[in-house]
């Protein structure tokens, strides 16, 4: 599956770096989202430096059919930022497949069965 998204940045211009890094982690994201309709999901990426300090907010939205999701993080280096939200991004999402997949009930009949 292809993700569509949108990168959105404040402040700054996105470096070769910065934008292969996300480049690799929406492929990482995608690998995740690959049972989800294509048509259906849209990640939007928002990056923005503080004007008067060096202090980068970075904020994830993936809109799928049945939820929105977001991630925000901050700190002094994009890079480290960026890692940190699509990890709490991939928590989310494995955290929504397990609720739809209702892996909760596969335990309780898991458990009385024994």
């Amino acid at each position: 599956m292809k993700l569509k998204w949108n990168l959105f940045t404040k402040g700054m211009r996105p470096h070769a770096q910065l934008l292969n890094k996300i480049e690799q982690k929406i492929a990482k994201l995608e690998t995740h989202l690959e049972h989800f309709p294509s048509d259906a999901v849209h990640l939007q990426v928002h990056l923005e430096q503080h004007p008067k300090r060096d202090w980068f907010d970075t904020a994830l939205t993936l809109h799928l059919p049945s939820i929105t999701l977001e991630s925000k993080k901050s700190g002094a280096d994009p890079l480290p930022v960026l890692d940190r939200a699509i990890k709490a991004m991939l928590r989310e999402v494995a955290g929504l497949k397990s609720d739809l997949r209702r892996e909760s009930d596969w335990k309780e009949v898991a458990s009385r069965k024994l």
